[in-house]
This record gives C-alpha cells, structure tokens and sequence, in this order.
C-alpha cells in the first residue's frame, strides 16, 4: 500500500495543484490607483475654514464610490503612527483590493501626527508595482514639500526609468509657491499631473479630473478586451431595395475549407449575419425561369473581424428598354467586370426572358453589359463603362435599335447580316438565319447610338456584300433600312 502511495503521491499532487488554479485568468488590462495620503501633523491645520483631514475624508467619500467599478484601488499613507519618523510609511490597503468600503473605513481612521516622507512613501509603493503587467496611477495628496529627502523629484525620475508601469499625479492641499514647485516637479517626473487645490471644493474638483483620466482608461481597456477576445463577429451585406427581384440566394462559403456556413434565400436588401472570424467568400445566386436551377457568381471574399461589423455595400444595375425593343431576341444578357474575363454573370432566357432584364445587385466596380442574340455567334457589347456605386442603383437605357426590311418578291438566299461601326474592322452585331428558315434575320435589334456599315451574307459568295454605309443611329431612334445588293 505504502509502495503504491508513494507511486500515485506525484500525480495526486499535480490534480492538488490544478484544482487551486484560477480559471479563465488573463492579463490585467483594466487600470488600477494607489492613494497616497498625507498623514503629517500639518493635516490638522485649517484650510479656508476647514481642517484640512476632515476635508479630505469628505472629499474622499465622494470620489472613491463613485470610479469605475472595473478599478482595484489601493491606499498608502505616511506620518500617521509617529512623530518625527522619517520610516512611518505603510500601506494600508494594498493596490488590487475592489472593496471601497475597506478602503474608506482606513481613509476616516487616519490620525495625522508625523513627517513627510513622500519619496520613501514611493519608493514603497513602486516596489509593489515591479511585476504588476498594467500600469498603476499613483495619487499624490500633500499639504506639503517633503522633509525627509533632498530630492523627491530625482527619486521620482529614477523609479520611472526603472521600468515600472506607473503615473503619478500629485494634489497640492493649501501649499505656498515653494512647496507647489516640488510637487510640481514630481508629477512631471511621474508622467502625470499638478492638481492645486486650496478648499473642499478644489480638492473635489482635483480628484474629480483624475477620476475621469481613469475612467477614459477603463472605456478603452474595455473596449481593447472585447476586440481581443471575442471571435464572433458580423457581416452586413446591403443594397438597394430594387436590386432583390433577381436574386434567389447568399450563400457564404469559408475561404480557409471551402464550407458553406450560411446560405440565405431571398435575402432582404439590409441583413446581418454573425460569423466567427476569418475569410469567407460571398456567392450570389440569381433566379432562373422555369424552374432552372440559379446562376451562382462569386463576389469575392471579405474578411470578418471579432468584435466588429463588416459591410458589403452593393450597388444595383436596372435596364429601361423602350417598349418597341420589348420584343428583341435575346438569348442571353452578360455582365462583365473592367479588363476581367471570363464574365461575371451570365444569364440564359432558358425559354422565358422575365429575369433578363430585371435589377440585379453587384459589387461596387466598372462592368459592360452584352447581350447574344438568337443565332448570332459573338455577344453585342449595348454599354461600356458602367459605373455602379455602393447603395445606389444605375440604369442603363436601351432605345436604340435597326431592323432590315426583308425584299418583297425575291429570294435572296440571305444567311445573314453584320453591322460593323465606321472606322473598325469589328462587327457590334451579327445576324445569322436558322437552317430551316429565317428567323431571325428581319428582327429588331438594340444596339447602341452610333455611325455603322451594313454588310449582307449571301448563299454561295465567299465575301459579304456592302449595302448600307453611314448609317446613323441616334439615341432614341430605332432605323429601319432596306437593303440594297
């Protein structure tokens, strides 16, 4: 038995330990404050009408309940147990402590008989700080210059040089010119700052300014925790409301495995989603007709922050054709981002043209939109430069077209027609007939305003025939040619 004891006494030791270790215990990054109380028989003197302690435990009642209940506070004092001792240092309640009523009930019970050892009162408190992560405030309240070392301002420089975190701000209670200068010089040397007080009031309103400065240190450590440790955090993808219509889903795809995490049907125009942080990849899905599964495209990816709300703001692109091109023969509508390929988003008529042409949301950027038509071998290019702007919706306008007359009693075994613009080399729109018949040769067809040549493809020549040259077409205006060959 002894034997196996003696085996399991390591292990049962180390279960010991753990059990006694604090659970969740992180840094320290809420601001802690050190009170330094001058205890010295000259606090029994009279500062306009009132002894200067009985005013500073008043003054003290009211500022110490009242910080931020994030700060540990603590509270030295000196030349309260003796007189004449340059050693009559101790700290009372040590810097950490969170019960202000300890605290207070120490403050009340003070009785000021001794000297004014402040650098020694210091160098105590300081030595307490060494391991501490955070820096600590020191305040500082004298009704004098110290009178135990030659040079307080000089040890205050050397323990902030030493490297341990603190500031201190000092309170000067009814003190003359010459003992303001040497607390002076020590605030400036603790990082912090003079606070003159010469009443009740001005002491309040001294301890006051300094409560704020910690409380300003409390917001942000508050604000520094949340940010470093939560990992949730959200993303908000808006766009104008008239952008909905075409769009089926969201879904949201984790960059780092490629997961869907989230797919969101008929997404409202401003919705929230809460992610754990990371990359994620934005799919958009546009609806189909007759039941055709949807066109996804991706619109990249954005990175979520803990603690924080990420915004994707889309824009909208909407078409206003005119009611004579209602009847185009669109077999596709494509929408292409600047100096990118392939396209980003391409939509078939799939038997029923409803989606082609409604508002459709897309990242903020610079595209051109292109149609196909039915037969024709290359997309017609109806805009260029499409700027679409974050919350704002762009419309592009389709008013312009041409249609060829088909001749009347001649069969002209037309296969079909190219419009090329003057001064290129390139057709904007190739009109090719079926095999069996010939649709959709004598159509109309959108195209943009511009100054184009007519060439016709006729059965057995090798070359197209030009039949038209300079033909206008004006914003608005829809041609309708007869061709001559």
């Amino acid at each position: 038995m002894r034997h196996l004891l003696r085996k399991l006494a390591p292990t049962v030791l180390l279960i010991v330990c753990m059990l006694f270790l604090p659970g969740g215990v992180h840094a320290e990054t809420f601001p802690e404050v050190m009170f330094i109380i001058d205890a010295s028989g000259s606090m029994w003197g009279p500062c306009d009408g009132q002894i200067k302690i009985k005013a500073a435990r008043s003054v003290f009642a009211k500022v110490i309940p009242s910080l931020p209940q994030e700060v540990k506070v603590g509270l030295t004092a000196y030349g309260h147990n003796r007189k004449g001792d340059c050693n009559d240092v101790e700290i009372l309640v040590p810097v950490g402590n969170e019960s202000r009523g300890a605290l207070m009930d120490r403050i009340m019970r003070i009785d000021p008989k001794g000297m004014t050892p402040i650098a020694a009162s210091l160098k105590m408190v300081t030595e307490t700080l060494k391991t501490r992560e955070g820096e600590t405030t020191i305040v500082l309240v004298s009704d004098g210059e110290e009178t135990c070392n030659a040079d307080p301002c000089g040890v205050v420089r050397a323990l902030k040089s030493s490297g341990i975190k603190f500031i201190l701000h000092v309170v000067g209670f009814g003190v003359d010119s010459a003992q303001k200068e040497q607390l002076a010089c020590m605030a400036e040397a603790g990082g912090g700052r003079y606070f003159g007080a010469d009443n009740a009031g001005s002491l309040l309103a001294a301890l006051e300014m300094v409560k704020k400065q910690v409380a300003d240190k409390v917001e942000k450590a508050k604000a520094t925790e949340k940010k470093a440790t939560t990992k949730l955090g959200k993303l908000n993808i808006k766009f104008p409301k008239t952008g909905g219509i075409s769009l089926n889903a969201f879904k949201l795809l984790r960059t780092k495995d490629n997961k869907l995490v989230k797919s969101v049907q008929d997404p409202s125009h401003d919705s929230v989603h809460p992610l754990i942080a990371g990359d994620y990849e934005i799919i958009a899905a546009f609806a189909n007709p007759n039941y055709r599964p949807p066109t996804e495209v991706s619109f990249g990816s954005v990175t979520i922050t803990g603690g924080e709300t990420t915004t994707v703001d889309l824009g909208v692109i909407s078409f206003n054709i005119a009611d004579s091109l209602s009847d185009i023969p669109v077999e596709s509508v494509i929408i292409s981002s600047a100096g990118a390929t392939p396209p980003l988003l391409t939509l078939l008529h799939h038997g029923n043209g409803y989606y082609l042409f409604k508002s459709k949301p897309l990242p903020a950027g610079t595209y051109s939109f292109a149609v196909t038509y039915a037969k024709s071998p290359d997309p017609t290019v109806i805009a260029k430069e499409i700027r679409i702007e974050g919350g704002k919706e762009t419309v592009i306008t389709m008013d312009s077209g041409i249609m060829l007359h088909k001749p009347e009693g001649r069969d002209l075994n037309v296969q079909g027609w190219n419009l090329v613009p003057v001064g290129s080399d390139t057709p904007i729109l190739q009109v090719r007939r079926r095999w069996d018949n010939d649709y959709p040769l004598w159509k109309l067809f959108a195209v943009p305003a511009g100054t184009y040549d007519l060439y016709v493809l006729v059965k057995g020549m090798d070359e197209p025939l030009p039949s038209g040259e300079g033909l206008s077409i004006s914003k608005g205006d829809l041609l309708s040619f007869d061709p001559e060959f």
